[in-house]
């Protein structure tokens, strides 16, 4: 499963790097809007859209201090903590803002051995200059992650890049839960020695930068700790391992950090992935020759005693010897109860899929789990992906519960599974697992929303790896899986105005259309000369005619000719007059009508001729890709059921309106900054639809709604519903007024409804 980064962030990343079109001035008649009027609240009740999980669970951890507490991190969805009572996963990071988007990566998780109150998390997804904050930070809380108080660091962290799932990074002292190490990916050792309030590089430690930006992959510490209520009780633990993935060494200390140096033994070449620490002192250590999640090709599974200086190889399968297939080791889990009883599992073992192996006598034999275990994805139809379930990739994080040793989770490219008969595998007996151990995750990248006016579907979704959903009803998993022929990832969504039964999607390698409003899809053809596919598609009002911008690679997007068809997608012709790149919307009443918007030479282009050919219609507009001001790009959006009528978010940041079919644009001035912008039904006794939109409004940050056609605005979301970046898409419900769906980057599909109370 590949990485779940925006398109649109990376474009926008790239665009703050300097690689845009330098704005140009703007026509007379744009002139700058007056600063907006504060916008008053309206109370909403937010809910994620139901897909569970769908994205790359790469850490999770049990607290040893109280049954039933477990966390959770991932690679751009924030952390969550379990909820023995509801049986289900809550997010703790929602509050992150527009512009500290960079948060919700979160690098590594520590709970604190004798005090369940406290949670340490280590945050921020990129070592590139474009992060937003540019630095990581320490997150630390008294109360399981409901409040925070944040640490920035000097340093950068990298939870969405190359050895993501290696760790944990982050760990408490179980001697004293006031030092707390961080092993970063590129500078060195970290320390902190007032609770993860400040930090400092460990000066002993001898490594103190590493240029591939992998670094430092876990630490953790002897075993033999005091046992205690928590706080600065005891003296620090002698004994701490630090895994150096770059020069590929474990690193130990016996006096506390003052001194360090190489185990002896390891394996040559290989990268230490994570290490855990058996209650008997033995360090169990995995290995694989790449950071991963993606290309391993090798690993070993070793034992160290550190009294004896012995390091054994206890590889259960040899990659690529034997027949085997070639893949690395990832995930690694120690039983806390049983001192001897280890589980590790395989990565990017293609063939046949990968697993997990037990071994109840400390490496001596080993059970393959997932050869003779079930797997129950009731809670998530998707993850059969068109075929059978899988027992899973990318599993990076294995986690025994301390309090129960029949249960056991783990997670996945795109989910969390769980068992509570683990030891039956111990007897020869099959384990059961269930993706319903996930429930409460939503991770995924929605890329583009549609409520359709019409047919089954409340709301089409295109979403990151997944392709896309048609969600029957936004409380449960489609029973269906995936919009099918499946997409890898999913760009874009169109409607036809007149004929709202006709949809069509594009994405990573294709495009799908549906003649029944979702019900069915039958796959497009690829453009000629176009191997990639992705970009944007507009669909007719009556559906006779699309137009497609596609792209030819994906994460640098290189534009490609916009294309069209007459035959829904069987066959495609160049598109003239447009420039490559430049994206068309269709008006949605008008079947021969097309518009388009060039943000490099600031142009709005239109068609009569069902999109076969364009020119221009209106110049002077705000060009750049707007980046600077709102970290998205320009968008033109048609409003439903009303030809001509067109909103811009400019290369300048600000919105601007048409009522004319694009010949002229007014700035809307009640709108400092917008991102992106949608339509709902009207509100009672109002003509115009409901206008949302993710913006600012009267300097402040936030979600909006307009019942009066933008001259008024209020504010539907509150400083702790932010989820980060939330610039690609947002729509409202046609049926329902006041009903929004939002698009995140890392958590799901927010569903928003007025409420009665806060």
């Amino acid at each position: 499963m590949r990485s779940k980064v925006s398109r649109a962030v990376l474009v926008i990343a790239a665009a703050l790097l300097g690689s845009v079109v330098p704005a140009g001035s703007v026509a007379s008649a744009l002139a700058s809007p007056a600063p907006a009027r504060p916008a008053s609240p309206v109370h909403y009740s937010w809910n994620n859209v139901q897909v569970v999980a769908g994205g790359f669970v790469d850490g999770l951890v049990f607290s040893p201090a109280r049954r039933g507490l477990a966390y959770a991190r991932t690679d751009i969805g924030g952390a969550y903590r379990w909820d023995a009572g509801a049986r289900r996963w809550v997010p703790l990071l929602d509050s992150t803002g527009f512009n500290d988007w960079n948060e919700l990566g979160v690098e590594s998780i520590a709970a604190a051995p004798h005090d369940a109150g406290k949670v340490w998390v280590a945050t921020g997804e990129y070592t590139q200059p474009w992060a937003s904050p540019a630095n990581g930070e320490i997150l630390r809380s008294a109360d399981q992650g409901r409040t925070w108080r944040a640490s920035a660091l000097p340093i950068q962290l990298a939870a969405n890049q190359d050895g993501r799932g290696m760790g944990e990074r982050l760990a408490v002292d179980p001697n004293d839960d006031q030092i707390l190490y961080l092993a970063s990916p590129a500078n060195g050792l970290w320390r902190s020695r007032d609770g993860g309030a400040t930090w400092a590089p460990v000066a002993s430690f001898p490594v103190t930068s590493t240029p591939d930006d992998i670094g430092l992959s876990f630490v953790t510490f002897g075993a033999g700790h005091l046992g205690h209520s928590g706080g600065h009780l005891g003296a620090p633990t002698a004994t701490i391992f630090v895994g150096d993935a770059t020069d590929h060494h474990v690193y130990e200390s016996t006096d506390a950090g003052a001194t360090f140096r190489p185990i002896p033994g390891e394996p040559a070449g290989l990268e230490p992935q994570h290490g855990a620490m058996a209650a008997n002192g033995i360090l169990y250590i995995d290995y694989a020759n790449e950071p991963g999640p993606n290309g391993m090709t090798d690993g070993s599974v070793w034992k160290y005693n550190s009294r004896t200086e012995a390091m054994t190889d206890i590889t259960p399968q040899r990659p690529g010897a034997d027949g085997n297939p070639p893949f690395g080791y990832a995930g690694l889990a120690v039983d806390p109860s049983h001192p001897g009883t280890v589980m590790v599992a395989t990565n990017d073992r293609w063939s046949p899929v990968d697993t997990i192996y037990r071994s109840t006598d400390g490496g001596s034999s080993w059970t393959d789990i997932g050869a003779n275990a079930t797997v129950d994805i009731t809670a998530s139809p998707y993850l059969a992906f068109g075929g059978t379930p899988k027992f899973g990739w990318w599993i990076s994080a294995i986690a025994i519960d301390p309090f129960n040793p029949r249960h056991a989770i783990y997670g996945t490219g795109a989910t969390v599974f769980g068992t509570g008969n683990l030891t039956a595998a111990d007897h020869g007996r099959p384990t059961a697992w269930s993706s319903a151990a996930a429930k409460g995750i939503e991770e995924t990248a929605a890329q583009d929303l549609l409520a359709p006016a019409a047919g089954p579907c409340q709301l089409v979704s295109a979403v990151g790896d997944l392709g896309g959903f048609c969600h029957a009803t936004l409380t449960a998993s489609p029973a269906s899986g995936m919009i099918a022929p499946i997409l890898s990832t999913g760009t874009s969504l169109a409607e036809a105005g007149g004929a709202p039964l006709d949809i069509a999607m594009v994405g990573w390698n294709g495009g799908d259309f549906s003649a029944d409003g979702g019900a069915t899809w039958s796959a497009m053809t690829l453009p000629p000369g176009v191997p990639f596919g992705a970009g944007a598609v507009a669909l007719s009002a009556d559906g006779s005619s699309l137009v497609w911008t596609p792209e030819n690679q994906s994460f640098a997007p290189e534009p490609a000719t916009p294309v069209r068809s007459t035959d829904r997608g069987a066959t495609w012709s160049a598109v003239s007059g447009l420039p490559a790149g430049v994206m068309a919307v269709a008006d949605p009443v008008r079947p021969a009508v097309f518009y388009a918007f060039d943000p490099a030479s600031g142009t709005l282009y239109a068609s009569g001729d069902g999109g076969a050919s364009f020119t221009a219609r209106a110049t002077g507009l705000p060009t750049g890709t707007g980046a600077e001001q709102t970290g998205s790009l320009p968008q033109l959006h048609a409003v439903p059921g009303r030809g001509g009528d067109l909103w811009l978010t400019g290369g300048d940041g600000l919105l601007y309106h048409s009522a004319d079919g694009g010949k002229t644009f007014a700035p809307v001035p009640s709108v400092a900054t917008v991102a992106t912008l949608g339509f709902g039904k009207a509100a009672p006794g109002a003509a115009y639809p409901a206008i949302y939109l993710t913006g600012i409004v009267g300097a402040v940050q936030g979600i909006f709604r307009s019942a009066d056609g933008g001259a008024h605005w209020a504010r539907i979301n509150t400083d702790a519903s932010q989820w980060g970046w939330t610039g690609q898409a947002i729509t409202g419900d046609p049926h329902v007024f006041g009903r929004v769906y939002l698009a995140t980057n890392g958590r799901g599909i927010q569903y928003g409804d007025p409420s009665a109370r806060p």
